[in-house]
């Protein structure tokens, strides 16, 4: 049986069922094998004719793939020809041998989904339909193997798919000898144009090396051409400098004299301007030591009342207080009592924190001072804040978290905390006052 496939040739099947005499007349039908009972249950390979062996193996088994299987039934001899093994494979199929089993199974692999297109095929003429129509479609070897096996495959539609089969090899073989023809006129044409290549090719190969001699000559050309382009630019580009220059000879004289009128109104500017700055200095420096004799006038004040003995009262000591805090106390000359309240000062300079503990004892309070995180440790400041009755927070001089750590205990405790911008015994005496005007929370 000749392989054949779509490529090369187009499959096309007799309308008539005429070749079947034909094929019987050519090759006498062995013996078929005893009727299987109808039912559902497809043929196998060994349960198939005798003459339809042949074009099954030789059309639906690749040589490459028969071999495979040969060699795993381990009935391949070494040296075996195709026409050999084909013969040995169909010998095999007449009885269910271990290599028929092999044949069986790889058929049945590989054209499964042909097989389940097949099976709704409910008599012979429906099964011949659907092999008309795959061997249209180019499928002759899915086809033979699902036609011949199904169960409603009759000797009558058997046999005229053997005719079909056969006439098929016939257009096989002779659409092969045509390529065979086709395929030497093509050796002859392709050697002509070979030989028609080579010569273009030389043909090609000088007209390149004439283009490559022009184009390096071009270059050249163009290279020199740049040169002379640069040399002429720079000409131009020195003829404009001295043109420039001849101008600005021309008009120096005048340009001189517009710069020193433009230099004198700058200098005279700058001179009013000096003048100005000059005043305004003197004008601070005055304002400067005024508020610092106001400071020292009234830190001295802040001393002297300090260092007296005894209890202050509504006379030139309670003056003294309002000098130093700047605001009167507002009750009818008495200084206020802080009444034995524990007031803790945050931050402040270190020069003035014993000047800040007389003030407080002096006006009966207890004094406890921080600094804020600056030197002392961050974790003494929660211990002396809960001790404290009151808080003086010297906003300036503490670190961020030390201010909202004392900021968030006061408020949740309701203590009084009074926050202070400067540092001076002024800033702390006008603290003082009013932590000595809020009421007493209880404890």
């Amino acid at each position: 049986m000749i392989p054949f496939s779509k490529k090369g040739f187009d499959l096309a099947l007799p309308d008539s069922p005429l070749a079947t005499p034909a094929i019987t007349a050519m090759e006498p039908e062995a013996v078929p094998p005893p009727a299987l009972p109808a039912g559902s249950r497809r043929k196998r390979l060994w349960e198939l004719k005798h003459q339809h062996h042949c074009p099954v193996i030789g059309t639906c088994l690749p040589l490459d793939l028969l071999r495979k299987l040969a060699l795993r039934a381990k009935i391949l001899a070494p040296g075996m020809s195709d026409f050999a093994l084909h013969t040995q494979a169909v010998g095999f199929s007449e009885q269910r041998t271990p290599f028929a089993e092999l044949m069986q199974q790889e058929l049945e692999r590989r054209y499964n989904l042909t097989v389940q297109r097949f099976r709704n095929a409910r008599a012979g003429d429906e099964v011949y339909r659907l092999w008309r129509e795959a061997v249209a479609l180019g499928q002759v070897a899915d086809a033979l193997w699902a036609a011949w096996t199904h169960p409603r495959c009759d000797s009558e539609t058997a046999q005229r798919i053997y005719g079909d089969i056969h006439m098929l090899s016939h257009q096989a073989g002779a659409a092969h000898q045509a390529d065979v023809n086709r395929l030497k006129r093509l050796e002859v044409d392709n050697a002509a144009l070979k030989v028609e290549l080579a010569v273009q090719r030389e043909r090609g190969g000088q007209r390149l090396a004439e283009k490559v001699q022009e184009t390096e000559l071009l270059k050249r050309q163009l290279a020199e051409m740049e040169v002379f382009a640069c040399e002429r630019e720079a000409l131009g580009q020195r003829v404009i400098e001295l043109e420039a220059r001849i101008r600005a000879q021309d008009g120096s004289e005048s340009g001189q004299r517009s710069r020193a009128d433009a230099l004198a109104l700058r200098l005279v500017s700058a001179e009013d301007r000096a003048n100005a700055a000059e005043a305004r200095v003197r004008d601070l420096q005055q304002q400067l030591e005024e508020h610092h004799s106001d400071l020292r006038a009234a830190e001295q004040a802040m001393e002297s009342w300090l260092l007296l003995d005894g209890e202050p009262d509504a006379g030139d000591h309670a003056c003294a207080l309002s000098a130093a805090c700047g605001q009167s106390c507002g009750r009818n000359g008495t200084i206020p009592r802080l009444e034995g309240r524990n007031v803790l000062c945050v931050g402040g300079r270190p020069g003035l924190v014993e000047t800040y503990r007389r003030l407080v004892e002096r006006l009966g309070g207890r004094f406890a001072h921080h600094d804020g995180g600056l030197e002392d440790n961050p974790r003494v400041l929660d211990g002396v804040l809960s001790a404290a009755d009151a808080v003086i927070c010297q906003a300036g001089c503490i670190s961020h978290g030390a201010y909202w750590k004392l900021k968030d205990h006061c408020k949740r405790k309701g203590k009084p905390c009074v926050y202070l911008k400067g540092a001076g015994v002024s800033s702390f005496v006008r603290g003082i006052s009013e932590v000595a005007e809020a009421p007493v929370e209880p404890s």
